[in-house]
């Protein structure tokens, strides 16, 4: 018998590690209500639907693994859903009252969720007095619209905004917790965020670096993260694209020097791929990059790629030497002036390296891509 105790303690280990992951759901429904119940997976934009059970008798019952916080939403027939935050091991339960559901509820066992619960009741309230004002001032005649449009107007703003200082608050307090993501991403209505302002990408990207330490491998975590440096890209892009459009066009791409004094600009080379590099050969960041840039160079410039490097060196004489020693392959030009660096300060770059990869047509479609992310982005516009 005592042979086989290792199996025994094996199989109770593997138990005790399912027995961590799995997450029991328990739901009481006021007036011994029945019919059908469902079980979502969550995500920003989309859910899924996990599982299905029926209520009998008023009460209803899920079990489900996990092995790291994930978000859920219990649906029921009439589309009603209250959300979930659920992390490993926990026994959630939930009592149901009267419709509205979103402020008829209780959630035990799950902090998670307490923290959902609390941002969609919120939530809800600020819709129905949204509602309100809206349903008044749609019932105003013109005359009506003229004297209380503005006061009402204004109440609408009014109301958004403190349902967006609320969730900053709730935010910055809560910036570790995945509950977070949620306050991060609630909608006012289907085209609009609570978050709404530009500047508010901050608490994406706050909220971001700090969930990314705590869950790496978080799905949530890394799509949180892909938006935050999508909606970088785009803003930069913007701020870019606004300045060109009040310069004249022959300053968009000023012409720059290259070691023979050769004047070449980023324009001349449309119609091709062109990742614009900026550099200084004083710097061992960029020095490093250039093994990087020869192999993608190598590997993609009959394709369509071009490099347009561009040196902020005070040193002329030295960027010529380096130039000519590494035998850059590629179009390499200097800032006449690096201390007042014209075509630089227009593309916004604050250190080097940083680089701007540029399309056919000549549109900007990323910025700062380096090491794995360059290679895979050349991978992707080459290798379809």
């Amino acid at each position: 018998m005592m042979r086989f105790a290792p199996l025994l303690f094996i199989a109770a280990l593997l138990a005790g590690c399912s027995n961590e992951n799995k997450v029991t759901i328990k739901g009481t429904v006021s007036g011994g209500q029945e019919g059908m119940v469902f079980l979502d997976q969550s995500a920003v934009d989309h859910s899924t639907l996990l599982d299905s059970t029926e209520i009998k008798r008023g009460r209803f019952r899920f079990v489900t693994e996990v092995t790291g916080p994930e978000f859920y939403q219990v649906r029921f027939a009439d589309n009603q859903f209250v959300g979930l935050l659920v992390m490993p091991g926990e026994n959630i339960f939930l009592e149901f009252g009267k419709s509205p559901l979103a402020m008829n509820y209780t959630v035990d066992g799950s902090p998670g969720s307490e923290d959902i619960r609390f941002l969609d009741r919120q939530l809800f309230v600020t819709k129905t007095r949204i509602d309100s004002v809206k349903k008044i001032y749609n019932a105003l005649s013109p005359e009506e619209l003229a004297v209380r449009g503005p006061d009402l107007e204004k109440e609408f703003v009014d109301i958004v905004d403190e349902q967006r200082k609320s969730n900053i608050k709730f935010v910055i307090e809560n910036m570790s917790s995945m509950s977070s993501i949620q306050a991060l991403y609630q909608r006012i209505d289907e085209n609009t965020y609570v978050l709404y302002q530009p500047r508010d990408l901050q608490y994406l990207k706050i909220v971001s670096d700090s969930l990314s330490v705590k869950y790496p491998v978080s799905r949530h975590v890394r799509a949180l993260k892909e938006n935050v440096t999508s909606e970088l890209n785009r803003m930069y892009i913007d701020r870019v694209s606004s300045l060109a459009s009040q310069l004249p066009e022959t300053n968009i791409s000023p012409e720059l020097p290259d070691i023979n004094g050769r004047m070449i600009s980023v324009a001349s080379l449309r119609g091709k791929y062109v990742l614009v590099s900026f550099w200084t050969t004083a710097s061992q960041e960029c020095m490093n990059e250039l093994p990087l840039l020869k192999s993608l160079y190598d590997a993609y410039h009959k394709k369509g790629l071009e490099i347009f490097q561009v040196s902020l060196d005070t040193d002329e004489e030295r960027w010529k030497r380096i130039v000519r020693f590494e035998e850059i392959p590629w179009v390499s030009v200097r800032e006449p002036d690096p201390l007042n660096p014209v075509y630089s300060r227009l593309m916004n770059i604050t250190r080097v390296p940083s680089n701007l990869l540029y399309d056919p047509e000549g549109n900007i479609i990323n910025t700062n891509l380096t090491g794995r992310n360059l290679t895979i982005r050349m991978d992707q516009l080459f290798n379809k």
